[in-house]
């Protein structure tokens, strides 16, 4: 599992369409709220690399995707060509945007999503 909390992280991301996408919402939340993009103010990235981070529970939280995914506590989940965004809200500002590869969630057999 990779964890983007700053503009530095992007260089951590292989997969370039994810990268673009992830750098694509940071610009989008600099323009909206009008400052430099901060994980503890507007949230963070996490992306999913292999299945056994679907039941891996986040640093520093108490839960897993898998476990959100399976109760319904998700904003949103949006399937992309190649990928799966899940959205999870932490707090009023906060939250975390998992990037889930589809052979990932195919192999998982999630059937919320």
């Amino acid at each position: 599992m990779k964890y983007i909390k700053t503009l530095s992280d992007l260089s951590k991301v292989t997969d370039h369409l994810i990268q673009a996408s992830i750098s694509l919402h940071i610009q989008k939340l600099e323009r909206e709220y009008i400052e430099p993009y901060q994980a503890t103010l507007h949230g963070w990235f996490v992306i999913c690399e292999d299945d056994s981070d679907l039941i891996q529970t986040f640093p520093q939280l108490s839960f897993s995707l898998s476990e959100k995914l399976s109760s319904g506590e998700v904003e949103y989940v949006d399937k992309k060509p190649d990928w799966y965004e899940v959205y999870i809200m932490l707090n009023d500002n906060e939250g975390i945007l998992v990037y889930v590869p589809t052979e990932i969630l195919e192999r998982y057999k999630i059937k919320q999503i």
